[in-house]
């Protein structure tokens, strides 16, 4: 038997309803959040990190109201909701965008930096998601002259097309990771539950990373042994316990090193290390490991 939680592969076909209402509900308001964001904030470097959100939120939405409630235990198909999903979030801001490019009013700023007022019509957002071709129309007339500039001059043609494709790319690799990931937790088949997640205050570093794994594999009673909470977790390295526990006594245990290290600004960043993920405990062990 394996140490280590595997996930059974099965879902639940409500998942695919709870697809269908996420997509047509959620995932619009999401899209139209976004190209808000990126239409009013005249600045590419915070566009960026907007179209990453942009990925997150949609990947979220899935993982949470997909994946979790439909009970997805399989990552196949937790990945074709979370690319589906990003498909449709793309569109759908497509479909917004180009409304705003339509409606498009007044101008201000100069030629370095400014903003363009507009307002959405939802008659006229629907009609473009109803018709695939005149949005698709739409969107290649734009390109050919572009709406935004680039140190004085207008982004179009060719370079605009790379930057559409770097964008979607983003957004789709995003929006599957988290249903993906969250498809591999413990879910307890015999009560039809995701098991309760529980992360345990900052514990020390883990130094032998290797030991740990073995005396975890082999149910030592002495694993925890030189377990110690940390004293500052924000500036120092230390370790993140995950505990996931079923009603039916099942534990399952994920530890993640969090190593501190100053970077050119004086700041403390994290580099993360999960070498532990989803290895089975005894109750003893989970006992041990609460205590500390």
């Amino acid at each position: 038997m394996s140490k280590y939680y595997k996930p059974s592969g099965s879902f639940s076909p409500v998942s695919f309803l709870y697809f269908i209402l996420v997509s047509f509900i959620i995932l619009p308001i999401v899209a139209m959040t976004y190209i808000y964001l990126v239409w009013y904030i005249p600045i590419i470097y915070v566009n960026f990190l907007v179209t990453l959100g942009f990925g997150f939120a949609v990947g979220y939405v899935i993982s949470r109201f997909v994946v979790k409630m439909g009970k997805v235990r399989n990552p196949k198909v937790a990945v074709i909701f979370g690319l589906l999903g990003g498909v449709i979030a793309l569109y759908f801001s497509w479909a917004i965008w180009v409304d705003l490019v339509i409606n498009a009013g007044e101008s201000y700023g100069n030629s370095r930096i400014g903003i363009t007022t507009s307002a959405s019509k939802f008659s006229q957002i629907l009609q473009l998601a109803l018709q695939p071709k005149l949005l698709f129309d739409l969107i290649k007339e734009i390109n050919e002259y572009g709406t935004w500039g680039l140190r004085s001059a207008t982004v179009s043609g060719t370079f605009l097309t790379i930057i559409w494709i770097i964008e979607a790319l983003i957004v789709l690799v995003i929006s599957f990771l988290l249903p993906y990931s969250k498809s591999f937790a413990p879910f307890c088949e015999m009560d039809s539950k995701w098991f309760d997640e529980h992360t345990l205050p900052a514990f020390n570093f883990i130094e032998n990373t290797n030991e740990m794994t073995a005396h975890l594999e082999s149910a030592n009673q002495n694993s925890f042994e030189t377990l110690q909470r940390a004293s500052n977790a924000e500036k120092e390295s230390h370790s993140i316990f995950t505990l996931y526990s079923s009603k039916k006594g099942e534990n399952f245990l994920s530890i993640e090193n969090k190593h501190a290290e100053t970077n050119n600004k004086g700041e403390i960043d994290f580099n993360d290390n999960e070498f532990v993920e989803y290895i089975s405990i005894n109750r003893e062990l989970r006992d041990v490991l609460l205590r500390k």
